[in-house]
This record gives structure tokens, C-alpha cells and sequence, in this order.
């Protein structure tokens, strides 16, 4: 029997710039490359999937060369990794169906298109993970303010916060429309039948379109709120204005009440 293989997606703060690895990487071999990704062959059956977007997946490959390979990459492209990850246990097995539980997907062999369907699905889990914790965070900091408004009738929430505010939540939400496919039948499984059953069910079993729902319904709740936020700002700068206007005619008028008096 053929010692089940780990499968690690780890993901870091910043993106990966694919050129810099390219020209310096020198471990294994480059055996497919994207714009978006890079697939090297690190030992035998162990492979290193890298993801523009920040995902690093080390498909059997050891547990000494994962940290040396993760620091070598944070070094090149002055990142460093999150807390965020994702792991799944490879069972080869001719005699059982194609088939995925909680922690482990059963497939009859490996070869090229196996590993990179299961390496892209992993990285999309671990970004998901990340995106998740900062869609999170700033649901937890508009709800302050709601709270806020709810209990005192007002927002203490600067022009220039704000902003940065909406700039966070838009950045973030166009950051997983650019980078995650999650909708999207990947080039590779259009004509296989097998990788197009293990990419769904890996879909399935990670919940990727779940998350990401989830994640992109936060972001509207996010957006809503800080919408109404801009909304109040806007009425009280323009309330401002019409109390300076009023107050600038008063003393306009009070001058020349004084002058026809002298």
C-alpha cells in the first residue's frame, strides 16, 4: 500500500512576483508556467506550486525543505507568511472511485494535471482563509460604529478615515475578484473528466464557493454601512457650511447696520 502523500497551502501577506522566483529559484525543476502561477518538481512525486496572488502548496515534499523553501520566497519578494493554511492527505488507490472526506482525496495516480487541480484548490482554501480574516475585521470595526450611531446619534468618524475605510473594503473585495476563480471551471479539467470530478469535489469538500459567498456578503454589509456613513457625513459638512454662510451674512448684515448708524 502507497504511503498517503501531505499536501500543504500556506499563504502570504503580499503577492509573489513569479519573475523574481523564476530567475532565482534554483531548486527543482520549472515544469508549467502562467502569468499567474509557477510549478516546479522539487523531488520525486514532490512538487512546489506557487500562486501570483501568494499562495505557496508543497505537494510531498519534506518537512525540512517546506520552512527552508517558505523563508526562501518571503526573503526574495519582502513578505513573510500569515497564520493561514490548509491541508489535505493524498490517498493513491486504483481500486477505489475518485472520492474526497474532510482530510483526504483518493485518487487513482498522479500525474501533472492531479497535482496542479488539487494545488490550485488548496491555495484558493488558504486565500480564502486570509480574505475571510480581513472581511472579519472590518465587519467588527463598522459594527463599533453602528453601535455608535445606535447609542449616542452620531459617528465620530473623520472625512480621511472614512475614506480609508471604503478604500480597505473596495481594495479587499477587488483583490478576490481578480485573483480567485472560484466560479470558473479551470482550463485544465475542460477535457478530463477525472481532474474536472476532483476539482468539484474539492470545491465542495473546502467550501470554497461557500466562503466565498460569505465573504463577499460581509463586504456588501460593509459597504452598505459605510455608504450610510458618508451619507451623514456629507449632511453634516454641508449643515457646516450652511452655518458658516448664515453666519458670514449675519456679520455682513451687523457691518452694515453699524456703518449707517455712525
Amino acid at each position: 500500500m502507497i504511503k498517503p502523500m501531505l499536501v500543504q497551502a500556506f499563504i502570504t501577506q503580499n503577492k509573489i512576483a513569479l519573475g523574481n522566483i523564476q530567475a532565482s529559484f534554483n531548486t527543482g525543476k520549472l515544469i508549467r508556467k502562467e502569468p499567474s502561477f509557477l510549478l516546479y518538481e522539487i523531488e520525486a512525486k514532490g512538487y512546489l506550486y506557487i500562486k501570483n496572488y501568494g499562495g505557496i502548496v508543497h505537494f510531498n515534499i519534506f518537512p525540512e525543505h517546506i520552512e527552508k523553501i517558505n523563508q526562501y520566497i518571503c526573503t526574495i519578494c519582502q513578505t513573510h507568511l500569515t497564520s493561514f493554511k490548509e491541508t489535505l492527505s493524498i490517498r493513491i488507490s486504483n481500486e477505489e472511485p475518485i472520492n474526497a472526506t474532510f482530510d483526504e482525496l483518493v485518487i487513482p495516480q498522479i500525474t501533472l494535471d492531479y497535482v496542479h487541480i488539487i494545488c490550485l484548490n488548496l491555495s484558493q482554501s488558504a486565500a480564502l482563509f486570509q480574505y475571510q480574516n480581513l472581511s472579519s475585521g472590518l465587519l467588527e470595526d463598522t459594527q463599533k460604529y453602528t453601535s455608535e450611531l445606535e447609542l449616542k446619534g452620531h459617528v465620530s468618524l473623520g472625512r480621511k478615515k472614512l475614506m480609508k475605510f471604503i478604500g480597505a473594503a473596495l481594495n479587499l473585495k477587488n483583490k478576490i475578484s481578480e485573483h480567485l476563480y472560484i466560479f470558473e471551471t479551470p482550463t485544465l479539467a475542460w477535457d478530463d473528466q477525472n481532474i474536472n470530478k476532483v476539482d468539484q469535489l474539492l470545491n465542495e469538500d473546502l467550501e470554497l464557493k461557500y466562503r466565498y459567498n460569505a465573504i463577499k456578503e460581509q463586504l456588501n454589509i460593509v459597504k452598505e454601512n459605510l455608504d450610510h456613513f458618508k451619507d451623514l457625513n456629507l449632511h453634516q459638512h454641508s449643515s457646516k457650511l450652511e452655518w458658516i454662510i448664515i453666519i458670514l451674512i449675519l456679520f455682513e448684515v451687523i457691518h452694515v447696520i453699524i456703518e449707517k448708524i455712525i
